[in-house]
């Protein structure tokens, strides 16, 4: 019986380990079903989902759309969360920029953790300033104002407004924008331990050929006004005079090929697999 107990009790410290470890949303886990169009869309987002054939749905949301300048988008899950803030938490996603690369670059797009859904305003504000004061967001800014932070940058964003807690300036450049690849961001927290629900919050912007970059900011949730509140999570995107297309993509890691496209890549997969088992007979 007293072994019976040790293992009901150990299955429950478990059980509630994994639950915190769970915190959060992993949009790069191909194991969950994508489906952005279900989600809250405002401004200039739209979102759509594609099964080629291959036994995979791509699924996209596009919060600005290329070529075209003057908006702002978002696009918010349709579940609220209710995050502890005192465990951790983490959030992954994969995002693409694209444009032409003789047009001007901005001005950027954020991951947000906020009270209520909307779209803010466009331009530098980048879709989040002017969102609700009980928010946080992790923020690629790609644009360059003077005294700001030089573009790319990874900020850390709060209450509403775009001035960064911390920013990170990361040398990028245009190659930020390439509609070949895709960018993963991830925004974790980890709690101070004083259970006073405040902790660090730590932005990560990452590629295989172009490296990593992160931003920290401390952050007092309960001064933010988010304890005890339904944490809604989405993604918001303004270009102002600039012309750049930015995406969020759930479980593919490079951008997702318009439909008329399929055949010409499904083809080329094909071929490489075929050149894969040669060379393995060989």
């Amino acid at each position: 019986m007293k072994f019976a107990r040790l293992m009901l009790c150990g299955a429950l410290a478990a059980s509630a380990l994994a639950a915190q470890a769970q915190q959060g949303v992993d949009l790069t886990d191909q194991s969950h079903s994508p489906d952005f169009p279900s989600w809250t869309l405002y401004g200039s987002a739209q979102a759509q989902s594609f099964t080629p054939g291959n036994g995979f749905t791509y699924s996209v949301m596009n919060l600005t759309q290329a070529g075209t300048g003057g908006q702002a988008g978002a696009g918010w899950a349709p579940q609220s969360l209710a995050l502890d803030f005192n465990a951790a938490f983490n959030f992954r996603f994969y995002f693409n920029i694209q444009n032409d690369p003789s047009q001007l670059r901005g001005d950027g797009l954020t991951l947000v953790l906020a009270d209520s859904t909307g779209v803010g305003n466009g331009g530098s504000d980048l879709g989040y300033g002017g969102l609700s004061s009980a928010s946080v967001a992790l923020a690629v800014d790609t644009f360059h104002f003077s005294g700001e932070a030089v573009s790319p940058s990874v900020q850390i964003l709060a209450g509403g407004s775009n001035t960064p807690l911390a920013f990170t300036e990361t040398g990028l450049g245009d190659s930020i924008r390439n509609a070949n690849y895709a960018f993963m961001g991830e925004l974790a927290y980890a709690p101070s331990g004083n259970a006073d629900n405040t902790g660090m919050l730590t932005g990560t912007i990452s590629n295989l050929q172009l490296g990593s970059f992160s931003v920290q900011a401390q952050v007092d949730f309960a001064a933010l006004g988010l304890v005890g509140q339904p944490v809604y999570y989405g993604f918001t995107a303004g270009n102002g005079l600039a012309t750049d297309g930015q995406t969020i993509q759930w479980g593919a890691p490079a951008p997702v090929p318009e439909p008329g496209s399929w055949a010409m890549i499904l083809a080329g997969t094909a071929c490489l697999a075929l050149i894969a088992r040669r060379r393995r007979a060989g």
